[in-house]
């Protein structure tokens, strides 16, 4: 795939925002899946296509370099199928233990339940993340000390400015498989599709 364009195959231009690519993916990979008429080569181009064009640091290096970066975009989408092979796991355990009919329940509504719920919450600890980081800069420029003597303070403020950026870092990156994965489970109707999809990508 020497030639590979995400943007191309999408039908996108380098400007699309998250939206516009998420609404083109949908598009693409309807057309696209096997069981419903695609070529699995096809299939495998759209969703790639959009692993590097949702992972921020995959589309950085692609728009830089024209490199794709295959074992991040793998990585990343692992990464969702971890998160949706858990949803479901939870879906199937909570059916299970309530006494409901394994054949009479929609997994795929379940999982989409948990994994908006799970988004909601992550945007959440983000948002927050990014205030405690403005908040702990703020403070850290009201520290001073005179004289050459390390300010022993501001060496403190720093390392929970570090770790906390480290940790807002974590939280924006599972708010974005989240959305891959909310993107992923809108594509399909039942479960069984959703988890043909999920092997096939990998």
């Amino acid at each position: 795939m020497a030639d590979f364009d995400p943007y191309q195959l999408l039908g996108l231009s380098r400007a699309a925002n998250a939206a516009a690519i998420k609404t083109a993916y949908r598009q693409k990979v309807r057309v696209a899946h096997p069981d419903r008429g695609g070529k699995s080569e096809a299939f495998i181009a759209v969703v790639r296509a959009f692993g590097v064009l949702s992972d921020p640091e995959a589309r950085r290096l692609y728009d830089e370099t024209g490199i794709v970066d295959d074992a991040g975009v793998k990585s990343y989408r692992k990464d969702v199928s971890v998160i949706l092979a858990d949803m479901f796991d939870a879906a199937v355990g909570a059916a299970v233990a309530t006494g409901l009919r394994l054949d009479s329940v929609d997994f795929v509504a379940q999982m989409r339940k948990a994994v908006d719920s799970s988004l909601v919450e992550a945007k959440v600890q983000a948002r927050r993340a990014e205030g405690e980081i403005a908040d702990l800069t703020r403070l850290r420029g009201r520290i001073r000390r005179n004289g050459e003597a390390p300010n022993i303070f501001a060496d403190r403020l720093d390392t929970q400015i570090s770790d906390r950026t480290e940790a807002h870092a974590t939280l924006k990156r599972r708010v974005l498989m989240l959305e891959t994965a909310v993107v992923e489970l809108g594509n399909y109707e039942s479960d069984i599709e959703l988890i043909a999809a999920l092997e096939a990508a990998e």
